[in-house]
């Protein structure tokens, strides 16, 4: 299980969409408060 979290939080902070991440790693029904990782950036915001 430790495997499955760690491997989606690399494709969220690379920027996938966190529910895909979830599915194609075999994390379905996990559910997202749908906060952001602090080491995304949007790039308008500069």
């Amino acid at each position: 299980m430790k495997a499955k979290f760690d491997a989606l939080g690399v494709a969220v902070r690379a920027g996938v969409d966190p529910a895909n991440a979830a599915s194609l790693i075999g994390l379905d029904g996990v559910r997202f408060t749908g906060l952001q990782p602090v080491s995304l950036k949007n790039p308008d915001d500069e």
